[in-house]
């Protein structure tokens, strides 16, 4: 059974990070033109669905679009600019596999059916690093038991961290949860994953030096 998000009146809880950037009001309004055509209002019942939750500026998704044809990405994400970037590619490239949808995860999450999706991306979730942040922090077993509850049995969890303690601490989550944790080797987790875009994040993590961690989750039969 999927647990709640104890919504209250229709508020669910508040997920956290900046929602405008720097884009011009020209591709704002370009993105705001063609949201209806890409946001997703009905999630379907036959059909194989991957979900990014924080998808940023969409570089994963695109390549997600191109390896899966056939199959449904959806794109969460509430960064504005972000939205604009992929709803641009997406023009420019002819891709009609993916759907955005661009308010709190949690509200999607929770409208989603049992064992609906093949694969849930999350890749560099903000690590909120001061202590008295770390309730911001998006992965929790709340969070975990909603994605259990949505993802097919054979499906699998791709989730990339830089914050040491981030790491540790989604480790910790998704054990207490009963999941498995497929590439747990050092040789395979500070490896990106083969079909992983090189998103801004990464390449940011990169000139930065900072090491990255890359975490496959499957459930346990």
């Amino acid at each position: 059974m999927k647990e709640n998000f104890q919504i209250i009146n229709n508020i669910y809880p508040k997920t956290y990070g900046r929602k405008r950037g720097k884009k011009s009001k020209v591709k704002i309004l370009n993105y705001k033109n063609h949201l209806k055509k890409y946001s997703i209002t009905k999630i379907p019942n036959k059909k194989n669905i991957i979900l990014e939750i924080g998808s940023g500026n969409g570089e994963n998704v695109i390549k997600l679009s191109k390896l899966y044809p056939k199959k449904l990405i959806i794109a969460c994400e509430v960064y504005i600019d972000g939205n604009a970037s992929l709803i641009s590619k997406l023009i420019k490239e002819n891709i009609t596999n993916v759907k955005l949808f661009e308010k709190n995860c949690l509200i999607l999450l929770d409208k989603m059916k049992k064992s609906s999706v093949d694969e849930t991306w999350i890749l560099y979730p903000d690590p909120w690093p001061k202590n008295r942040h770390h309730k911001r922090r998006l992965i929790n077993s709340k969070f975990i038991s909603v994605i259990k509850y949505i993802l097919k049995k054979s499906g699998k969890i791709f989730i990339s961290t830089d914050n040491k303690d981030y790491f540790v601490n989604i480790l910790l989550a998704f054990h207490n949860a009963n999941f498995s944790w497929d590439n747990d080797n050092p040789i395979k987790w500070l490896k990106p994953f083969n079909k992983m875009s090189q998103t801004t994040f990464l390449l940011k993590a990169q000139k930065n030096s900072q090491k990255s961690n890359f975490m496959v989750f499957s459930r346990k039969i």
